[in-house]
């Protein structure tokens, strides 16, 4: 009876040991609405695959596209405009196309970009670039989208980090939570950070601090599109306290990227363990209700995984 049960114990173990495989997926900065939806997404899909194991890490929006590509990740959240310049080989990608780079779904949430200007604080957005002096800034850390749209910013109005530096600007790269404390604390008064709805660095920023959420210049944002395929979004009335009024800036919608090189069964089990639990996804992040799988490629930047494709196909979402 030992030896039959101690056989059971090793073929349990070698089969959980043997056929389970572990996937990266490469999502935020900790603190932030993707790390906290990776989270989420990765429980649905183990509960649904006992075979799968989701390792998630932290990551950027710029960072993230060449992870999956050079296949570090197999897995990866992504924004569609930059996830469209690392597939082309433009912008910061340029010259180097990211050919293995496919995706499973758009939309997965909207990500808008913040400018936060504590109350008091003394510059309008353009001033601040093409004048400001002796001020302190908060912006995520390089390899974000935050600090890449930042940087389009910069470019746009002719200046740099060193002619920031040198009137006296003061810059702090930071994660999100850092940042909100470093603006509580009046260590910082202006900040930059791209986030889905509600932001809960800006929420947290808002409620101990005075201040508001600030638009971006229409003119500037019609350029940006053209350049970079950017778009515009709404933060509407009343998200953020004393905000009054609806907010003109960017969006970024969040893609599911994948390497090419991942199976078709098992990108066709994880497409489907996301649409079965659809109706579930806005209680990991309230940005994720935005998420409907009959539209998930409806507006693909990239090209879509062979094994999405057969889920999409087979649910009649797609012919």
């Amino acid at each position: 009876m030992k030896k039959i049960l101690l056989i059971g114990l090793l073929v349990i173990f070698f089969q959980t040991t043997t056929y389970a495989q572990t996937i990266e997926w490469t999502s935020g900065q900790l603190g932030g609405g993707w790390y906290t939806m990776t989270a989420g997404l990765a429980k649905y899909i183990e509960e649904a695959n006992p075979d799968i194991r989701i390792k998630v890490v932290p990551g950027g929006g710029t960072a993230n596209p060449t992870k999956v590509d050079r296949n570090k990740s197999q897995f990866g959240l992504g924004l569609d405009c930059l996830a469209f310049l690392a597939k082309e080989g433009k912008d910061i990608y340029k010259g180097k196309p990211h050919k293995n780079l496919m995706m499973i779904g758009g939309s997965l949430s909207d990500t808008l970009f913040h400018f936060v200007k504590a109350d008091g604080a003394k510059y309008s957005f353009e001033q601040l670039f093409k004048e400001g002096k002796d001020v302190r800034i908060g912006v995520t850390k390089a390899g974000s989208s935050d600090q890449k749209i930042f940087s389009w910013i910069m470019d746009y109005y002719g200046t740099s980090y060193e002619d920031m530096k040198k009137r006296g600007i003061k810059i702090n790269h930071s994660n999100y939570s850092e940042l909100s404390s470093q603006y509580k604390d009046k260590i910082i008064d202006y900040v930059f950070v791209n986030l889905g709805l509600p932001g809960a660095a800006v929420i947290d920023m808002l409620i101990s601090r005075k201040g508001d959420v600030f638009p971006l210049p229409e003119t500037m944002m019609k350029d940006f599109f053209k350049s970079y395929g950017y778009n515009s979004g709404i933060i509407k009335a009343g998200l953020y306290k004393n905000q009054n009024n609806d907010v003109f800036t960017g969006n970024m919608g969040t893609i599911i990227m994948v390497n090419k090189s991942v199976s078709e069964d098992v990108v066709y089990r994880i497409t489907k363990a996301i649409c079965e639990n659809e109706a579930k996804l806005s209680d990991i992040h309230g940005s994720m209700a935005s998420y409907k799988c009959p539209t998930a490629i409806k507006n693909a930047t990239i090209p879509v995984h062979p094994g999405a494709l057969k889920f999409y196909k087979e649910m009649g979402y797609i012919k």
